[in-house]
């Protein structure tokens, strides 16, 4: 019970702290009036309910610091005494004291700050010397835990009570099954003995009447396991739907907001700009964004090496900042947003920027580009230059930067997220990171796909298109393979021979194409060539047990609908195998390729748009998309395109009047369209053959192969 109380205790702790680091900085900052007001009892409250909580769990030491704390907020509260910087940084002391003194009760910590070094006793009113800056955001004491508001669990509770009437639907239906089959093999052993009495007669003798009996027993049968199928059918889509709304209510159950995070950075940052006797702001815009609590632990640390630099490396000094013309303050600011299923995360400086030439030439100096090369790069790739191992232009060593570590830390683990790392800059007006993550790492959309014979899964925000290349567009540059892909040249392997696994033999000869996946990592692309490809979809990621929680190229495992165990891949290891392996290949030494068909797609839905955009860029056409007949319609008119892939179902104009006015039409009267609906009756099918459509495919019996090969036959 001790150690259960001690971990709520341990959070509990966290949040008063937090809470009280909030409001001394917005004392120091000058609240005065009625924010004053407002701030000294709130401080006072937090410290109160924190000694009530460490006596509950017999911490005295922690009991005595808080109890110090309650008696200097109860004091400025009620006038006796004035809140001035010196008392405030004697209450940061006494709050940083309390946080390692419960580490060190939990097992977090080693206890090695002792309470009275942090202060004077509680009835006197002179403050302590100072003590050192804080250097990072304190972890948070319980990270194995989230607090779970009771409304979640009412509709988790909910949700299980849907799925249970799914159960009972389930039993009810193999109950059906059950009386399907006995009556199956009842029929069954009427014509074994039917079959004994010989053909001129059932067992009664009466061949006709017989007949008849079993026609309308199997024509029962029939219709029984039809709407036993249908019943099958909604029953699936029942629980595929409540499975889908349990599965996102448990993910944003274990979500918590990004500011939980952003506001400690005020602390931290306050304290380093006073070590460095520089003037720093923070704000923050965490656009009320949620993230999985993983994710949010995993980021902690890269922010903190990004705002270390941007007051270490980026805040000019004072007299440096009025000089350029500006304020004397700088300003960090951290921003927030949700797009799509990412987070994207921005931590921003207003100070000197980054020198581009300087970078190029710390480059060419520590041996990471030639002269030639960094003398061609453009400012936004040098830029990228920064997030390399062992890559600094700081010219000093500091407790904080210009060892040559930080910057590619954040990008490995960025990228070990399957996130991505951007940098821009301006000399004089300041640096901005980007770094976009998933928002939840428990699932992950992933494309699946086949090398060296094994299936594999890779997860799609590190897949940055997908093309069919043949043999003959291959080049050698150097002794490596390329092939040219948006007029730049890509460096070509097979990830079968990555992985270290028996590459498939070539069968189809020289005009075979072949996919391969364009991966994205670590500042640089690299294409890896693969058996086939199968299909995106949404994957609960497993993690590696142990001893293999770190193995090259793989981020984890799943199990698919098949039953089957795949391997998660990391796209940021298959990059550097593959940049180890060959380097990099100049764009002069590939020759370009013929310009690819461009395909318009007409669909309603966002998904199935999606992924055939997904399946026919990855067989190297260009793709355009309309949301519904009109649109491509509208599209049509103005710059066409090579073959029209058409749903027939859509809002406005449906496939077969667009078909039907596309052979109306004089100058598109011989462009191919291909219907693809789930419509599969005679009556759609002779429809779509009258509207003028080249070819129609069901989407029930979608093969995205048997697609592709239609269109090479139209193309």
């Amino acid at each position: 019970m001790q150690a259960q109380l001690l971990a709520i205790f341990a959070v509990e702790t966290e949040e008063h702290v937090q809470a009280m680091n909030q409001h001394l900085l917005a004392l120091e900052a000058g609240a005065t009036g009625e924010a004053r007001a407002v701030l000294l009892p709130e401080l006072f409250r937090e410290a109160h309910n924190l000694k009530g909580a460490a006596r509950a769990v017999s911490l005295s030491e922690v009991e005595a610091l808080a109890h110090e704390l309650e008696d200097l907020f109860a004091r400025m509260k009620a006038g006796r005494l004035e809140p001035n910087g010196e008392l405030v940084e004697r209450s940061f002391r006494q709050l940083d004291t309390i946080q390692e003194l419960v580490r060190a009760a939990t097992g977090g910590g080693d206890g090695g700050a002792e309470a009275d070094a942090t202060g004077a006793a509680a009835d006197s009113e002179t403050p302590a010397p100072a003590a050192a800056p804080a250097a990072a955001p304190r972890p948070a004491a319980g990270d194995d835990s989230v607090r779970v508001a009771t409304a979640k669990l009412d509709v988790l509770m909910a949700e299980v009570g849907e799925l249970l009437v799914v159960q009972l639907g389930a039993e009810q239906r193999l109950d059906d099954a059950r009386a399907l089959e006995a009556d199956l093999a009842s029929w069954e052993s009427s014509l074994r003995k039917a079959r004994r009495h010989g053909v001129d007669g059932g067992p009664d003798g009466d061949t006709a009447a017989f007949v008849e009996q079993a026609t309308a027993r199997l024509r029962a049968a029939r219709k029984a396991l039809g709407e036993l199928c249908q019943r099958l059918q909604a029953d699936v889509r029942s629980r595929a739907q409540v499975t889908a709304d349990l599965g996102d209510d448990v993910r944003r159950m274990r979500m918590l907001p990004v500011a939980t995070l952003f506001e400690t950075f005020r602390r931290m940052v306050r304290d380093l700009a006073r070590d460095r006797g520089k003037e720093v702001a923070v704000t923050v815009d965490d656009g009320g964004t949620e993230v999985d609590r993983s994710v949010l632990e995993q980021i902690k640390d890269p922010l903190v090496h990004l705002v270390r630099n941007c007051v270490d490396h980026g805040i000019e000094p004072p007299q440096a900042r009025v000089a350029a013309g500006k304020p004397a303050a700088g300003t960090v600011s951290l921003r927030a947003r949700q797009r799509g299923d990412a987070l994207i995360i921005e931590v921003a400086d207003d100070g000197a920027g980054i020198d581009p030439e300087r970078v190029r030439a710390t480059a060419v100096e520590r041996g990471l580009l030639p002269a030639e090369t960094a003398a061609d790069l453009p400012d936004h790739d040098a830029l990228d230059l920064v997030l390399r191992s062992g890559f600094s232009t700081s010219p000093v060593v500091t407790d904080l930067s210009g060892r040559g570590v930080g910057l590619d830390v954040v990008r490995e683990k960025v990228e070990r997220l399957h996130g991505s790392i951007q940098v821009a800059s301006h000399l004089g007006d300041g640096t901005t990171v980007t770094m976009s993550l998933p928002l939840s790492v428990s699932t992950m959309h992933c494309l699946l796909l086949q090398a060296g014979g094994q299936t594999f899964a890779l997860p799609v925000p590190g897949v940055e298109r997908i093309v069919r290349v043949a043999v003959d567009q291959v080049r050698r540059a150097e002794g490596r393979q390329a092939v040219q892909i948006d007029g730049q040249p890509v460096v070509l392997a097979s990830l079968a021979e990555v992985l270290g696994l028996r590459p498939p033999a070539d069968g189809d000869g020289q005009a075979a194409k072949r996919p391969v996946i364009v991966v994205a990592g670590q500042g640089r692309r690299v294409g890896l060539l693969v058996d086939r490809l199968e299909r995106t979809q949404e994957l609960v990621v497993k993690n590696l047990p142990e001893p293999l929680l770190r193995v090259r190229h793989l981020a984890g495992a799943t199990i698919l609908g098949s039953g089957r165990a795949a391997m998660i891949l990391s796209s940021a290891d298959l990059v550097a195998s593959v940049e180890q392996a060959q380097g990099t290949v100049q764009a002069a030494e590939v020759a370009p390729e013929a310009p690819p068909a461009t395909i318009l797609v007409a669909e309603d839905s966002i998904t199935t748009r999606t992924l055939e955009k997904s399946i026919l860029e990855g067989a190297g056409y260009r793709v355009r998309v309309a949301g519904d007949g009109a649109e491509a319609w509208r599209l049509l008119q103005g710059n066409g395109c090579d073959l029209l892939l058409t749903d027939v179902e859509m809002p406005q104009m449906d496939g077969f009047e667009l078909t039907t006015k596309v052979r109306a039409d004089q100058r598109l009267r011989n462009l191919p369209v291909v219907l693809v609906t789930s419509r599969d009756s005679d009556e759609d099918r002779e429809r779509g053959v009258r509207a003028g459509a080249d070819a129609y495919v069901v989407k029930g019996a979608f093969d995205q192969e048997r697609l592709l090969d239609t269109l090479r036959r139209l193309l």
